[in-house]
């Protein structure tokens, strides 16, 4: 890579790669602390980068991508845009699949309208209006796929394509599920949004790779009028923050992990188990020293395998709800360790393959 930038944007991640021949890569936009914080982080990357080539969505989760669904309705943003492929981690099968991406996208509709007043959930169609109506292709990942991006390749780490009921990851899920069925008792609003995204069944869209075009006859055109002030309210009742808890661990253990060729190690927001798994797979492969290691969950998550690895840098974004909570063992295995709570943005420079950089310890080289 030539450089990778993160801006501040609190409890969230909104990061950007510049290749070496001059496309950009940006991976999530949103923020635990709102919709215009993810914003702002947005437009800081604007500054630097003239506009996304690629988009990759680290996991179905608000605070990952509220500030991509805020800038869709925001035209105060650049007027040249064009992202040409989307990713996002695929659903992997099993039996609850779509029920659980049900519940999934009705719950992001009822936290993001109840902070911003727009009811509008799905992710593709706020790349199309921040496209201007450009088309793009779209595909979900798991485990084993490699994509290639400006002569730089990215394997797919997690999730894998299937799970198997007797793994804790289903036990999650149930659990996940089970508490949203509880939370819809109860809360009339996330009753009738989980009606509404359950007939439009445009979740289904997230299953197969396909070609972003012009709206179906059966989707919505006039925008605005998802624009609703009586959404906005100050928090959500106990028993569907309960559910969004829940919802949130279970999209995290089914978060997307990468590993580029520029020696970009990404873990999302894998959970324990899940990242004991993937450092295992890369240890088996040989793959023990990265450039940049992004923290998994804004650094609050370790596994002790990940004493086998080194980096040059570690990356952390996080804000002042999660800084507490950074596990110091990052530190141990970096040479450089950054947080955006700390430092702000953080600029990463070019990855050198060659030891013209007296920076990288000697350890680094060995097999470059």
């Amino acid at each position: 890579m030539k450089s990778m930038y993160v801006s501040d944007v609190g409890d969230g991640l909104c990061m950007a790669i510049d290749t070496f021949f001059g496309e950009t890569i940006q991976i999530d936009c949103g923020s635990s602390q709102g919709s215009k914080v993810a914003l702002k982080g947005l437009m800081n990357l604007y500054k630097r980068f003239y506009s996304p080539d690629v988009f990759m969505l680290s996991h179905f989760h608000m605070d990952h991508y509220n500030g991509l669904m805020f800038a869709s309705f925001n035209y105060s943003l650049p007027n040249k845009r064009r992202i040409k492929e989307v990713y996002y981690p695929k659903i992997p099968n099993f039996p609850e699949k779509d029920k659980f991406m049900t519940c999934l996208f009705t719950m992001n509709l009822r936290v993001f309208g109840n902070e911003t007043g727009i009811m509008e959930y799905d992710f593709l169609k706020a790349i199309f209006r921040i496209n201007r109506g450009r088309r793009f292709k779209y595909k979900p990942l798991s485990k084993g796929d490699v994509i290639s991006i400006d002569e730089t390749s990215y394997e797919v780490l997690w999730p894998p394509e299937e799970i198997d009921e007797k793994e804790d990851t289903s036990d999650v899920i149930k659990k996940a599920i089970n508490d949203f069925n509880k939370a819809m008792e109860e809360d009339k609003k996330l009753r009738e949004l989980y009606e509404r995204v359950k007939s439009e069944g445009l979740f289904r869209e997230y299953f197969e790779e396909g070609l972003q075009k012009y709206p179906k006859d059966n989707e919505r055109e006039n925008t605005h009028l998802s624009i609703n002030s009586e959404y906005k309210e100050k928090e959500l009742p106990a028993v569907v923050k309960k559910a969004n808890d829940s919802l949130r661990k279970a999209a995290n253990h089914l978060s997307l992990a990468l590993l580029g060729g520029d020696g970009l190690l990404f873990l999302g927001d894998l959970e324990s188990k899940e990242i004991k798994k993937v450092i295992g797979d890369l240890i088996a492969a040989g793959k023990k020293k990265f450039y940049t290691l992004v923290t998994p969950h804004h650094g609050t998550h370790w596994d002790n395998s990940l004493k086998n690895i080194k980096c040059i840098y570690s990356i952390t974004s996080n804000g002042r709800r999660l800084c507490s909570h950074i596990k110091p063992e990052f530190k141990g295995i970096s040479k450089k360790s950054f947080a955006t709570h700390v430092n702000g943005d953080i600029a990463i420079p070019q990855f050198l393959y060659k030891r013209f950089h007296r920076f990288y310890p000697r350890w680094f080289y060995d097999g470059y």
